[in-house]
């Protein structure tokens, strides 16, 4: 197999893959290519099943198993093969940090809740709640008001 990279700021955009035959790797490789620049969703796996999910779709990313989770509006989990940090810079405005291992879409955001040792959970218009660090919540406040 050979790869030859072509730069031309004057042309059009085309990648070009010639194969013997079709496979899963071109099945993947083709919705990579297709969703690469199309910021408004992301590649996500259900078992080994490769998944293109809708931003607007995801409520909560967060880390489950040691696995990085999308939890969608369907109440489906997706396994997601970046790290939080790296979602951190990809993900548009409306997705907050809201700890380590934890981002939200603010569209789905129910309310703030204090606890009772002065800390603040998020809970999530399906239910889902999770606590907020101080570091992130003041961020959050900024972003607020």
């Amino acid at each position: 197999m050979k790869f030859k990279l072509l730069i031309n700021p004057d042309k059009e955009e085309i990648i070009q893959a010639q194969v013997h035959q079709k496979s899963i790797f071109t099945d993947n490789l083709e919705k990579f290519v297709l969703t690469n620049g199309n910021s408004n969703s992301i590649i996500a796996y259900e078992d080994k099943d490769l998944i293109i999910l809708q931003l607007e779709d995801i409520i909560m990313i967060t880390i489950l198993n040691n696995k990085i989770t999308a939890i969608c509006v369907n109440n489906k989990k997706y396994h997601l093969r970046k790290r939080i940090y790296q979602l951190t810079n990809i993900l548009p405005k409306n997705f907050w940090r809201i700890n380590k291992s934890s981002i939200v879409n603010q569209i789905y955001i129910d309310r703030f809740e204090e606890t009772k040792t002065a800390g603040v959970n998020i809970i999530m218009k399906n239910g889902l709640t999770d606590y907020v660090s101080r570091r992130c919540f003041s961020k959050i406040r900024k972003r607020l008001y």
